[in-house]
């Protein structure tokens, strides 16, 4: 077997040796939708190569022959690997069911066998001749009919898979456009070689191009495998995965412009896919100016973030990532967002149940402090009204024992005053019971009032009249301040006046040798008429710590200063309620050792029924 090696066979032996790398890399990747026929075709273009590359450097006729045979099994192999790469590369491998792949080797195999069966058909080639006088060598052949066939056949085969590849690019996002451009440059390059060397015209006088065309081939898929990651990241898986996720998936170039988005999030805008890709990201969610205008500057970030009010408000969790190339520089940002509005609803909720719990929890430790204190205080006062009833009840006893017994020996004046003081335990002992049956009857809610119309000056007076034994025996001054033109109240008078006499009783009690001021105006607050009773004293004055309790029921029932006035500690409460039930209030303002005032405020015209806190 005679050889000889020229440039242009060392070069085909290169090409072939990096079709083999080619072929290898894409095994190593094989599981990967579209890297075993890229596998195959590496192959199938190495045994091209090499066997052309042996074609121009045969001297004798019968070994170019077995060569250009050898040749040809890559050749008619690479039209069908070629549909198998396009068809799983684009996502249709469904299609290729066993019937069609049987389909596309029939031609291939035919083919084949036509051509080592050739000597006795003439099918193929009707006549061969071999020409060494010139830089290579060159195989002459006269085709036949077969050959046509098998031609026809291959260029079908390579403008299917081109046409799976264009309807590929037109759908794909741009993130996989010009990794697909280039697989279809890389394949069209070695037909455009045949063609022209089919044809007659390439530049090279019976040089067939088509092997060197696959130099622009390879080259082509190596720059894709460095370049675009060709089979690290495959178009259809990912279009798979992304497509079916839930999340909203945006992807931004550097200029913020959309490049990518799935279905969620083109569900989520409102706009289909060919509307929102290649439109500014502020174009295309002008709905959110406000959140554009947030997070425009931002390449990273996690938030959450609701769109809409009201009702229809929705929450999601916003993922900013930036996106670089190998080169660590910038090309643009991936968002994703996530639908959250359930779990923000639901932990609102939990949030807002759990402030209802804890306020709950602290009113039932208010209302058992309450409880308590009102307990201990009931306790209290029952023990105080015990020892106030016994004190006047032993009195009248005790004096009615003495009536009995000197009756006849006692003068008149010590008769006299016997009976008064029986008289004073009596009305102090009615007094007590008076206060107690009134408490008892606010607590059980079943106070009522009986509106009237009445004088406001005789009731001033005949208070007046009531506190005044009170005020000689404690050496005080009674100053009453009332305009005789203070005119006409609508109210319930016996509660007005149980009011004043609590309060101005405790003012002239609680008093010794000073002055108490009774002081009633009619003023316009609010546009509306009042009536206002100033009680002021020149007493010990009430400690700090005790104005609060003051208008609680049975809270001073044990204080000293109550217990050594022989009090019970409900009148002021008993006041309060009344004060509230007629739609007014009382207040007090004192300095400890310096006196107190209180201010009993009324409307002159009651309403019928008034809504009473507690």
């Amino acid at each position: 077997m005679s050889l000889r090696f020229t440039p242009y066979a060392a070069t085909l032996i290169a090409l072939g040796v990096i079709a083999l790398a080619v072929a290898w890399y894409a095994w190593q990747r094989r599981t990967i939708p579209g890297a075993l026929p890229l596998s195959a075709l590496g192959m199938s273009m190495s045994v091209w190569l090499f066997s052309y590359a042996l074609e121009l450097s045969s001297l004798d006729l019968p070994v170019a022959l077995f060569w250009v045979r050898i040749e040809y099994l890559g050749i008619v192999s690479v039209p069908v690997i070629w549909v198998w790469f396009a068809v799983e590369y684009s996502g249709a491998a469904s299609w290729l069911d066993r019937r069609r792949i049987a389909l596309l080797v029939l031609v291939p195999l035919v083919t084949v066998a036509i051509i080592w069966t050739n000597d006795v058909h003439r099918l193929f080639w009707r006549s061969v001749t071999l020409e060494t006088d010139g830089p290579f060598t060159v195989f002459n052949s006269t085709y036949g009919a077969w050959f046509w066939v098998h031609a026809v056949y291959s260029y079908l085969c390579l403008l299917g898979g081109a046409y799976l590849l264009v309807q590929f690019v037109v759908r794909s996002s741009r993130l996989f456009r010009g990794q697909a451009g280039l697989l279809l440059i890389a394949v069209a390059a070695p037909w455009l070689g045949n063609a022209l060397y089919l044809s007659g015209l390439s530049p090279w006088d019976r040089l067939d191009l088509t092997p060197f065309a696959f130099a622009i081939t390879l080259m082509t898929i190596g720059w894709s495998m460095l370049h675009f990651s060709l089979f690290r990241i495959i178009p259809v898986a990912r279009d798979m995965a992304l497509q079916s996720m839930r999340d909203g998936v945006m992807v931004l170039d550097d200029r913020g412009v959309v490049v990518d988005v799935n279905r969620a999030a083109q569900g989520l805008i409102g706009r289909p896919g060919n509307r929102i890709i290649g439109r500014p990201a502020g174009d295309v969610l002008a709905p959110w100016a406000d959140t554009i205008r947030r997070y425009r500057d931002i390449t990273e970030l996690t938030d959450e973030i609701g769109i809409g009010e009201g009702p229809e408000q929705r929450w999601y969790d916003v993922r900013i990532s930036p996106i670089y190339d190998e080169r660590r520089v910038f090309r643009g940002r991936l968002i994703v967002w996530r639908d959250i509005s359930e779990q923000h609803r639901a932990r609102e909720e939990l949030r807002r149940n759990n402030e209802q719990l804890l306020a709950a929890q602290q009113a039932l430790v208010e209302a058992r402090d309450i409880a308590e204190a009102g307990s201990r205080a009931r306790s209290a006062f029952l023990a105080h009204v015990s020892h106030e009833l016994r004190t006047p009840l032993t009195s009248i006893l005790g004096y009615c024992q003495l009536l009995q017994i000197g009756l006849d020996r006692q003068s008149y004046d010590e008769t006299r005053a016997d009976l008064d003081a029986i008289r004073s335990s009596a009305s102090h002992l009615l007094e007590l019971i008076d206060n107690v049956l009134h408490i008892t009857i606010i607590e059980a809610g079943r106070t009522d009032l009986h509106v009237v119309s009445f004088a406001v000056e005789e009731i001033i007076h005949d208070v007046a009249c009531v506190v005044q034994p009170l005020v000689v025996r404690n050496r005080n001054t009674l100053r009453i301040e009332c305009d005789p033109a203070i005119g006409m109240m609508c109210a319930d008078p016996a509660k007005v006046r149980q009011i004043l006499l609590h309060v101005l009783g405790n003012a002239v009690k609680f008093t010794n040798d000073g002055i108490v001021t009774l002081v009633v105006t009619r003023e316009t607050i609010d546009n509306r008429q009042w009536m206002l009773f100033r009680v002021t004293d020149t007493g010990p004055g009430i400690p700090a710590e005790r104005v609060p309790h003051l208008f609680t029921p049975f809270a001073i029932a044990n204080d000293p200063i109550v217990r050594g006035n022989k009090g019970a500690g409900l009148g002021l409460a008993i006041s309060h309620h009344y004060c509230q039930l007629m739609g007014g209030d009382i207040t007090v303002a004192s300095v400890n050792g310096k006196g107190t005032t209180f201010v009993v405020r009324l409307p002159v015209n009651t309403p019928m029924a008034t809504p009473v806190a507690g």
